[in-house]
């Protein structure tokens, strides 16, 4: 009877699964025994801190789910668990978060371990408990870490999330190994494609958002059979992360962790006894010189600090200031002219905003200097042929003599560093030493013949791809023929006059510039690097 009058408590199931072992017991098991403890005990349930796929070497104030709830103790009474270990398996976790509750007033629960720690006796049990968790810990995850070691060193499937494009197959021999998934496999060869040519990260993302097209981590939900009930976004984050990891050349790699088990973004190379990068397929989807062009292409992006802005700018990233060099940026207005508002839209050089220098910083109309633009790229090389360039390798083992180099290297400066200790450690060191210098001089010396391209016509003009583009696609075709237009402020470009006079231009002036690999297609084919024109100026014969 005097626990019937006891006021309900608001409990906090908390549910963890990590994927390291498969000792453990599933959510739904967990959730149903901490509802019957809660039932049995006349208390209410105030919500669930689910955190799947975590490991129990996670802080719990880091976890997801649990991390969130630890931020509002006022939401509920007492944390109840299965296990104790689905709170944490590591015990200086464990006592800081059994000094949060004793802070917070707040009692912890283990529903199948029949203590609490509101007694004494109960925190003595779950500090014993704690301890044997944590060596449990360290047993599971370096059987885990063995047996992946093993299959990445072997080349095989250990596992682990499938990298973008990638699904498991069967191996003869028996295991698994990656194999390409046809649909994304042919998205990554696009992506990889579109970001060594210049396109914007966030203009891909913004791409595939249109075409409402699912992500890898969404793709992945459904190939193992789940429902996907939210989708999630593309963004530049996400077309970065694909691009960087070296899994979608076909390396073996294993995601680095911090200190208290979190999953970092960056991966590292598996290499075999030998010091050789491990491929973990066949047929990888890009070859590793495209892989590298790419991410080449973003490190290059990301040091200019120029991020091609979100917008369906026509122009953005191909108009360039005439003063200082930059992109130039639009930017709408709204103005109230004789009681209807009106949109301006404007290309505007934002260097001294950005604290860069210029001394004309250029702001032109959007619709007249994309007609004028447009109008100038199309008289030079509207009639031209469009080409495309065929390549031939040749025979060039530079960068695989480079890579043995850059192995040789890396396990000379770990050896410095100490990193192989013991007897057997430093015979595995000479062992690899020995290999990749044997590599190094097999493959210096190995014949070169430089690798040439040519250019073979298309049968197609500019001006008849440019009507089949859209306004977008437009952009990135001038982006991946090299096309720059640069904008300059009335006042600063002298020109000639008729008469053999030089005058400042009285309003501003657009300028087309051609690469040297365009020059020769145009009809002034002279050597000339740019032809200029007033905003307004009408385009024709002469």
């Amino acid at each position: 009877m005097a626990r019937a009058s006891m006021p309900a408590k608001r409990v906090l199931a908390v549910i963890r699964l990590s994927h390291e072992t498969d000792e453990s017991t599933s959510p739904d098991r967990q959730r149903a025994l901490i509802l019957n403890w809660a039932e049995a005990n006349g208390h209410v349930l105030a919500g669930e801190a689910e955190d799947l796929d975590i490991s129990g070497g996670m802080r719990p104030f880091e976890r997801p789910s649990l991390g969130e709830w630890l931020k509002t103790p006022e939401r509920f009474d007492v944390l109840a668990c299965w296990k104790l270990d689905r709170l944490s398996r590591r015990s200086i976790h464990f006592a800081e978060l059994l000094a949060w509750c004793q802070k917070h007033g707040k009692t912890i629960v283990s529903v199948t371990e029949g203590f609490d720690i509101s007694t004494s006796m109960g925190k003595m049990f779950a500090q014993i408990i704690a301890a044997f968790a944590e060596g449990e810990l360290d047993v599971i995850t370096e059987r885990v870490h063995a047996s992946h070691e093993k299959l990445r060193r072997d080349g095989r499937y250990a596992g682990a999330p499938l990298p973008f494009g990638y699904v498991a197959g069967n191996l003869p021999s028996g295991g698994k190994t990656l194999v390409q998934e046809p649909e994304y496999a042919e998205i990554l060869r696009q992506i990889i494609k579109d970001v060594t040519a210049g396109v914007s990260t966030h203009e891909i993302a913004r791409r595939f958002n249109e075409q409402s097209l699912m992500t890898w981590g969404d793709r992945r939900r459904v190939l193992r059979g789940e429902k996907v009930e939210k989708r999630q976004r593309w963004t530049a984050d996400v077309i970065q992360q694909v691009v960087k990891n070296p899994a979608v050349a076909g390396y073996k790699t294993v995601r680095l962790k911090s200190e208290d088990g979190r999953y970092l973004k960056a991966h590292d190379l598996v290499k075999d006894a030998d010091g050789n990068r491990v491929m973990q397929t066949a047929e990888p989807i890009v070859t590793r010189a495209e892989w590298e062009a790419a991410v080449q292409a973003l490190s290059s992006r990301a040091s200019k600090g120029d991020r091609m802005a979100r917008t369906e700018s026509m122009l953005q990233g191909v108009l360039k200031c005439g003063s200082c060099g930059h992109n130039v940026y639009q930017h709408r207005s709204k103005h109230t002219v004789g009681g209807e508002e009106k949109i301006y839209a404007y290309y505007a050089c934002q260097s001294r905003r950005k604290s860069r220098e210029c001394e004309a910083p250029v702001r032109v109309p959007v619709e007249r200097t994309e007609d004028d633009a447009v109008s100038a790229f199309l008289a030079l090389l509207g009639e031209a042929e469009i080409t495309r360039t065929e390549y031939d390798p040749g025979e060039d083992y530079s960068a695989q003599l480079a890579e043995a180099r850059s192995i040789l290297d890396a396990l000379e400066d770990d050896f410095l560093a100490g990193k192989y200790k013991g007897e057997e450690a430093v015979r595995r060191y000479h062992r690899m030493h020995a290999k990749q210098t044997e590599k190094v001089d097999r493959l210096a010396a190995l014949p070169h013949r430089p690798a040439t391209t040519r250019q073979v016509g298309t049968g197609e003009t500019y001006a008849e791809r440019w009507k089949l583009l859209t306004r977008l696609e437009r952009r990135e075709f001038l982006l991946s023929q090299g096309i720059i237009f640069r904008a300059y402020a009335p006042g600063t470009v002298r020109r000639q006059t008729l008469l053999g006079a030089t005058e400042p231009n009285e309003e501003s002036l657009v300028l087309v510039e051609l690469p040297k690999s365009l020059l020769a297609a145009s009809p002034r084919g002279d050597g000339s690097v740019r032809f200029t024109l007033d905003p307004g100026a009408p385009m024709g014969s002469k």
